[in-house]
């Protein structure tokens, strides 16, 4: 994923949090704020040590920015999303990995039904 859909800064992850709204699974936490100074959408990953090793976080990440990259012409270009993952997400194979995030997408109105 390219830098410009990436959300670095700790305040702006801060304001995501605070003033957006959210929606949760078993496995995801996804945020969303309105901000229309945007040319496209950005996106924070957050995955915690409580998840696994290094190994297995890096394989989290890969595969939500995997889901988010195959909808990134569907998704709003006004938004910031903030994405945490949940502590049974790694025994998940790929498919239902992504039935989840997809359904939890589609809940919040991130990607059309």
């Amino acid at each position: 994923m390219q830098k410009c859909y990436r959300i670095k800064k700790s305040q702006e992850i801060e304001q995501v949090m605070k003033k957006g709204r959210s929606r949760a699974n078993p496995y995801f936490i996804v945020y969303k704020y309105a901000k229309n100074d945007n040319d496209n959408f950005r996106i924070a990953i957050s995955v915690g040590k409580k998840i696994g090793k290094a190994v297995e976080r890096n394989k989290v990440k890969r595969y939500i920015r995997n889901v988010t990259t195959e909808h990134k012409h569907e998704m709003n270009p006004n938004y910031d999303y903030f994405v945490i993952a949940r502590k049974g997400v790694k025994d998940l194979d790929y498919v239902t990995f992504k039935e989840n995030i997809e359904k939890l997408y589609k809940k919040m109105n991130i990607i059309p039904k």
